[in-house]
């Protein structure tokens, strides 16, 4: 228990050190090259202390143009949502569109196969055989699925 309570204490406390370190000064000086170099140490004699501004206050007009961004791009966050759903729905539909149509392909290669087709009757020991227009009309049927949703 003590050790959870002092790795909560040094958790919160580590931080503290580093403020000094968050808030130092900043310099400005020219290297030998000439090139401008910033730091929070003066390292050369001609470096000179940044006196750098604080954020500027945020007024009303400032805080009523962030919430209106944020309405839009919560309007925007919604669309995007929403195509994706549709996105998903159309994609589910074209799935189960191919399942069916491989159904329909399957039970056409079953037609195709089959010596006999047969419709069942309300006897179930006396089925209705298909004469071969028949037969030919049921499998137009299938091919024409086949050809106007596959």
């Amino acid at each position: 228990m003590n050790y959870k309570f002092l790795f909560i204490i040094l958790f919160f406390l580590t931080p503290l050190l580093f403020l000094k370190t968050a808030y130092s000064d900043v310099y400005k000086w020219l290297d030998d090259d000439g090139k401008i170099i910033y730091g929070d140490k003066p390292a050369a004699d001609n470096a000179e202390k940044i006196k750098i501004k604080n954020a500027p206050e945020k007024n009303q007009q400032d805080q009523e143009r962030v919430k209106k961004q944020q309405k839009l791009l919560n309007i925007i966050q919604e669309e995007r949502d929403e195509k994706t759903s549709l996105k998903k729905e159309i994609k589910e539909k074209k799935y189960q569109q191919k399942l069916k149509c491989a159904e329909v392909i399957k039970a056409l290669q079953e037609k195709k196969d089959a010596s006999f087709l047969y419709e069942e009757t309300d006897d179930p020991n006396n089925p209705k055989f298909l004469s071969n227009e028949e037969r030919k009309s049921e499998e137009e049927k299938h091919v024409k699925y086949i050809l106007k949703n596959c």
